[in-house]
This record gives C-alpha cells, structure tokens and sequence, in this order.
C-alpha cells in the first residue's frame, strides 16, 4: 500500500525537521547567546548598559575591558566626549568610610554598534564581589542631568600564582596533564558522536519506510 504524496512529502519534513532540532539541542551555546547578560540600570532620564569583556564573567587577575552604553530617553546615546564620567570600584562589603579600591581612567571605546562610549580596561585584584559606581556630569551644562549609577559584579577565581613546582611535582603535573585531555576532549566528541547516531537512525528509518512505501 502507498501512502498519498502529501503524506509522504509531510512526514519528511517532520524526519528533518526533529533532526534539525536535536542538532541545535546539543550544539554550545553561541556567543550571541551568552552575550545577553549585559546588566542595565536606569536613573532619571538615563539608562545605561554595562558589559564586562570577556561574557560578562571577569576573573580575579586578568585583565578586562567594561564599557558603559548610556542612552538618554528617547534613544539618544551619550558619547565619553560629551560627559564627564568617573569611575571607582569598591570591594564588597563596603563601609561608609571604605577607599576605593580601583579607579581606571575612562576613554572612548566603540562596542556592539555604539560608538565613542565610556569604557575602561582594569584587573580586579581578587575574587569577590564588587560595586563599580559611575558618576557623569554633562560637558555642556543642560545637555542632561548629572547622574550616579552603581553596578554589582561577583567577580570568579582567575589563574593561581604559585611557586615553581619541585621536579616531582611538575612529573606528576605533567603525567595528569597528559591524561587530561581525554576528559576534557570526550564532551564533544561524545556530543557529536550522538548527534550522528540519532540522525542516522531517523535516517534509516526514513529509508526503510520508503522501502516499504515502494512495495
């Protein structure tokens, strides 16, 4: 018994489409995707977008770029050269009386479709969580209002600084390191060995009800 065309040309598109979406089930996440973390705060007429490079995730010891996108209502971004902005940043918890514990100089960086924005390259000096307080006042009197914005950060483990290793040590860190890999290396491999192995088997299952389908 044959199936009428428009079933058959149906139940391929359903064959392609399931394994389309198992492929993006098990494909990493895109750098797009894990850029959605920007933190926003808002205060009077002005909004502002901060982003922490690398994904929004900063280490203790290296180095980062953070940027400030600062949009007055109506959609008006406000360029470094039309405000004067200071940056500090405060260890947490913070006492009233607590000296900051970083204070980068800003300059105009472009970023992400905005131009000329305030931004700052610094190293957190240890994990922890931080307060980055903005603080910007217009360089042409009413152009805006002048503004304070705080942002909370959690800032992760970096690379550890240690002594050198004696010789037994670093044989035995060399013996795990070459073992490593294949740990470390089995997540994707593994991940696109199951993605073959579903999508052939839907495909051979294809195949098969074509075959009964000629019959």
């Amino acid at each position: 018994m044959h199936l009428p065309k428009v079933i058959r040309v149906r139940f391929y598109l359903v064959i392609a489409t399931a394994a389309s979406l198992i492929c993006l089930a098990l494909s990493p996440m895109t750098n797009s995707q894990q850029a959605i973390a920007h933190k926003v705060e808002v205060v009077g007429e002005v909004g502002a977008t901060l982003h922490i490079e690398p994904n929004d995730t900063p280490r203790a010891g290296e180095e980062v770029l953070a940027w400030f996108a600062l949009t007055q209502r109506g959609g008006q971004v406000i360029a470094e050269a039309d405000s004067r902005c200071e940056l500090v940043v405060y260890a947490q918890p913070r006492t009233s009386n607590a000296a900051p514990v970083l204070t980068p100089a800003l300059t105009a960086v472009d970023a992400e479709g905005y131009r000329d924005i305030p931004g700052a390259r610094f190293t957190f000096p240890k994990v922890g969580a931080y307060t980055l307080l903005l603080s910007c006042i217009p360089e042409q009197a009413g152009n805006f209002d002048p503004f304070e914005l705080d942002f909370e950060v959690t800032v992760a483990a970096g690379p550890a600084v240690s002594a050198p290793p004696s010789s037994e040590t670093a044989e035995t860190e060399a013996t795990s390191t070459n073992a490593a890999p294949t740990s470390a290396a089995a997540s994707p491999v593994s991940k696109f060995v199951w993605v073959v192995g579903i999508v052939g088997l839907i495909l051979l299952s294809a195949i098969a009800v074509s075959i009964w389908q000629s019959r």
